[in-house]
């Protein structure tokens, strides 16, 4: 017989979490993109509203990030590491670059955070693998 993890929550919450934890994490996002792109400035319209678009722009990659990964075959363990891994090493970059550093750190950054993910993604789908 298989060990199977315990499930807490139905079906309906988890249908529910598929969707509404992208959009929390989406302004969370959105809101530390506007406050980046102010550099401790004031306020402004435009740093609100590019924040306001950078939280549906996550919101909705995060979605079909989760949604490609779900029907993607269980075996494709480096696949579904990297499509995760790059999402995770983009948002970053682009969170990274809102601070108008230069282009090199950010770019090293990103794919520094890309590469940690996928290892730790692909391991930790490789090891839960069904045998």
């Amino acid at each position: 017989m298989a060990h199977t993890a315990p499930t807490v929550f139905g079906e309906p919450a988890h249908r529910l979490a598929r969707w509404v934890l992208p959009v929390a994490l989406g302004v969370v996002y959105g809101n530390w993109v506007a406050v980046n792109r102010r550099h401790g400035g004031p306020i402004t319209g435009p740093d609100v509203a590019w924040g306001v678009w950078s939280a549906l722009a996550f919101a909705a990659v995060c979605v079909a990030v989760v949604q490609v990964t779900r029907r993607l075959r269980r075996e494709l363990h480096a696949l579904h590491a990297l499509l995760r891994a790059v999402f995770a090493g983009a948002a970053l970059g682009f969170l990274y670059s809102q601070t108008g550093d230069d282009l090199r750190p950010v770019v090293i950054t990103s794919v520094l955070v890309t590469a940690a993910v996928f290892l730790l993604l692909f391991y930790r789908f490789h090891t839960r693998a069904d045998a």
